[in-house]
């Protein structure tokens, strides 16, 4: 009996290397982004909830001729509030009025007001987050009940920021 062995070519899979420091900062920051759209979306789910821009221009298609149109107009003018999250843009929904779902005058003048100082997430943050000068509240649970004080802590934030 023979046993004949066979030649095994030699590995081709390279050394272990550690991860390149621009792959750890990419990481690190997706990993930031992820958890920043999570705190986003959880405070915009208690003033309304927060939509991809496809679904409410299907939620428009019932009240507006070309809702598409509409909505992207309105987002490449900042008319209104919105965040772009992989490759998707994302409205909440506190910013439109029922059941027209046109923009709620308040949170238009408020955006116009702020748009010079803060970009697309800063701004979405500010209405979703508590606010000093609103006792704690949220600028987008106040907008309705209280606009006055919230075009004020908007003026307020536009001159502490624009510094």
């Amino acid at each position: 009996m023979t046993i004949t062995l066979a030649h095994r070519a030699p590995s081709r899979q390279p050394a272990w290397r550690p991860p390149s420091p621009a792959c750890a900062l990419r990481a690190t920051w997706n990993e930031r982004q992820e958890r920043r759209f999570d705190r986003l979306r959880g405070a915009l789910a208690r003033h309304g909830g927060f939509a991809p821009a496809d679904s409410v221009s299907e939620l428009l298609r019932a009240h507006w001729d070309q809702p598409m149109s509409r909505v992207a107009r309105w987002i490449a003018h900042r008319e209104v509030v919105s965040v772009t999250w992989r490759a998707q843009v994302w409205l909440p929904l506190f910013q439109f009025e029922r059941p027209s779902l046109d923009i709620v005058p308040a949170v238009g003048a408020l955006v116009r007001e702020l748009r010079p100082v803060y970009d697309d997430w800063e701004l979405a943050e500010w209405f979703a987050g508590p606010h000093g000068a609103l006792a704690g509240r949220a600028p987008a649970a106040e907008v309705l009940r209280n606009p006055c004080a919230v075009r004020e802590a908007a003026r307020l934030d536009r001159f502490v920021n624009r510094w």
